[in-house]
């Protein structure tokens, strides 16, 4: 057994290969393989993007879903951790302003507050997103102003790992701003989980993923069937992730019970792996970089990570590359053409992705 490490800027990988037993010919092979691990295959894909704009615009394409379909069954793309747009790779998970995202058909946002004495900042862990939450709600109701027909899922919840600076509890804060005359109007003040999208056309639909409060959808409740399986303790992790993000799609598009929850479905990652890798198995943040290579080959590893591409094949020998979740979870509505997939999460989204999340609505 031989072993040859290749160091990146992000990490090592051990690639082991059983040279002793091939020809000289299919050593050096291997050999070209492994030093390709980073740069072998440039991968540009319209589910992942780390552009400020995905060149699409869906404004108003709730417009066309019926106005009695529940919220809950209507197919929508979303941002984890919308704002953060800052921090460097391994806090980033979004490119797209808010403004941006909105406007090419996000309709679920992912906000996290700091308390700051009498007010709200926007953090992701302990980095800042020089934005506050008078910020994304300026954003949002202008958007509904101009887009009417429209409404805007807000999850809501305090920043974790950071801690706040501030004696006046969450809820108090949080209710000086819905109760605000630039906005009050356009928060829907109900709690029934059945809520028919023409309750709801120009407004804010909170997701309460704090203590307290008289309205909206409590988050961390029956009322939703959430997979964020976030963790990932190194690069090798990305194929558990997306098993457990396959096995939500398969969930909620064979669940059409009248009582079906809100199904949530989060492609982000982190901790072990950039989620930039996450959503698109890159070597780097680029929209176009190359592929990481799995370390794994055919026919050696010929049944290992089975929905993760073959490239560069000569033959039957082929180096399996990791794939990202937004490429994957829109190949899977491609194939399988699903009418429901529930509430999309993803980090880096891009028109691709955008447009089969949409797509299901109308089958």
């Amino acid at each position: 057994m031989e072993a040859l490490v290749y160091k990146s800027s992000n990490q090592s990988y051990l690639l082991k290969f059983k040279l002793i037993f091939l020809p000289n010919i299919l050593r050096i092979f291997f050999l070209l393989l492994a030093f390709q691990v980073t740069y072998g295959w440039a991968h540009e894909d319209r589910a992942y993007s780390h552009d400020e704009s995905i060149g699409v615009n869906f404004p108003d394409w709730m417009e066309a879903v019926p106005n009695e379909r529940c919220l809950k069954d209507i197919s929508m793309p979303g941002t984890h951790d919308t704002m953060a747009l800052h921090g460097g790779d391994i806090v980033q998970t979004q490119s797209m302003k808010l403004g941006t995202q909105l406007l090419s058909g996000v309709r679920v946002v992912d906000i996290r507050c700091r308390r700051v004495d009498d007010s709200f900042t926007i953090h992701h862990g302990q980095v800042y997103q020089h934005a506050n939450f008078n910020d994304v709600l300026l954003a949002i109701t202008q958007f509904l102003q101009q887009h009417p027909s429209e409404t805007v899922l807000m999850r809501v919840g305090e920043a974790s790992d950071v801690d706040p600076q501030s004696t006046v509890d969450f809820v108090t804060i949080f209710n000086s701003y819905v109760n605000d005359p630039n906005y009050s109007n356009f928060f829907w003040r109900g709690s029934d989980f059945r809520v028919i999208l023409n309750d709801v056309r120009g407004k804010i639909v909170l997701l309460r993923d704090f203590k307290g409060g008289d309205f909206g959808l409590v988050y961390s409740s029956s009322l939703f069937n959430i997979q964020d399986h976030w963790k990932l303790t190194t690069n090798a992790d990305l194929y558990d992730k997306w098993t457990q993000v396959k096995q939500q799609l398969v969930d909620a598009s064979s669940n059409s019970s009248f009582d079906r929850p809100f199904f949530i479905n989060y492609l982000s990652g982190s901790t072990g792996s950039f989620p930039y890798f996450v959503a698109s198995g890159h070597s780097s943040p680029s929209t176009s970089a190359p592929r990481l290579a799995t370390g794994r080959t055919t026919p050696g590893w010929k049944d290992s990570y089975p929905d993760f591409p073959r490239v560069d094949c000569w033959g039957t020998l082929c180096t399996i590359a990791y794939e990202g979740t937004n490429i994957l979870t829109r190949d899977y509505i491609i194939k399988n053409y699903p009418s429901y997939v529930g509430i999309i999460m993803a980090d880096f989204p891009g028109a691709g992705l955008m447009e089969q999340i949409i797509s299901t609505n109308f089958r």
